[in-house]
């Protein structure tokens, strides 16, 4: 009876192991058809792209179905109907307006170094802000280059403060709408409230050339130290990139660069007795934009 008891545990055993070995083979295989499945669908869509990419009329027919975005310098009439004024961010509606603006781009970030795509922000910026204060963006532009080299967190010793220095402090209100002094170091923000100081300026002065040296802070002075030539210099060089001579340009500012090198030490020292002083009064340098 055992011996019965025995076998039959024998075949028990062995049955469950027969479908344990058959239930490892059916996992086996259809990991094994997986694998195969998924490598000839791989080698399928990679033959089928390289077909796409020689043949150019099929490589143009996928360009048609796939999802386009609106080129930062598409021209204006290549715009989809309300596009301008839906899904495009306004900085972008300004650089469409504007061809002129991928050569100041290319100047802008070939001169001092940055990214493009910063470039490309400050810029677009800046022409949507000389619309909006009938300023002209080249201005703005110069007056953002020679205050700061386009560094967003530059601060002089007196406290002025972001793109175009201003002294945040003094026109903390104007900050107000944008979210308090700490928007000075924001670049949208100090474009925007630095261009609107300086159209005022211009407009008591009579002149950029004065409204420049009432932004320095040298309006009590005989004269601004030099300031308003390197800006109008800035600006010169601008206008020559916009025409599509970045070169030009470039190579503008480097004689001017070493121009300003071998300047005598006369004249230098004749331009910092000039300039606005740190210890000087509180209302000294942008505190007079006030």
């Amino acid at each position: 009876m055992s011996q019965a008891t025995d076998y039959a545990l024998r075949i028990t055993r062995a049955a469950g192991f027969a479908w344990a070995d058959f239930l490892r083979d059916v996992r086996d295989g259809a990991m094994a058809a997986t694998r195969l499945v998924v490598t000839l669908a791989g080698c399928t869509a990679l033959l089928a792209a390289g077909a796409v990419v020689s043949n150019d009329e099929a490589r143009s027919q996928l360009v048609e179905l796939l999802p386009t975005s609106i080129p930062f310098f598409a021209a204006a009439d290549d715009l989809p109907a309300g596009e301008a004024e839906g899904s495009v961010a306004s900085a972008e509606k300004a650089a469409v307006a504007d061809p002129r603006q991928k050569y100041v781009v290319q100047y802008l970030a070939r001169r001092y170094r940055i990214a493009d795509e910063a470039a490309q922000m400050l810029v677009a910026h800046a022409f949507e802000i000389g619309l909006e204060k009938k300023l002209d963006p080249l201005l703005i532009l110069s007056v953002v280059a020679i205050e700061s080299g386009l560094n967003p967190f530059a601060q002089s010793p007196v406290g002025a403060q972001g793109l175009m220095q201003v002294m945040t402090r003094v026109h903390a209100e104007r900050f107000a709408e944008h979210g308090g002094q700490l928007a000075a170091l924001d670049p949208i923000a100090n474009m925007k409230v630095g261009s609107e100081i300086l159209h005022e300026l211009i407009r008591r002065g009579g002149s950029v050339e004065r409204g420049l040296q009432l932004y320095v802070g040298a309006g009590n002075m005989p004269d601004d130290g030099g300031y308003g030539a390197k800006v109008l210099g800035e600006r010169s060089r601008l206008a020559i990139a916009a025409n599509g001579k970045v070169d030009a340009a470039i190579a503008a500012a480097r004689a001017a660069g070493a121009a300003a090198e071998q300047k005598p030490v006369q004249s230098v020292l004749q331009t910092v007795r000039a300039a606005p002083q740190v210890d000087a009064a509180p209302s000294s340098r942008r505190d007079q934009n006030s």
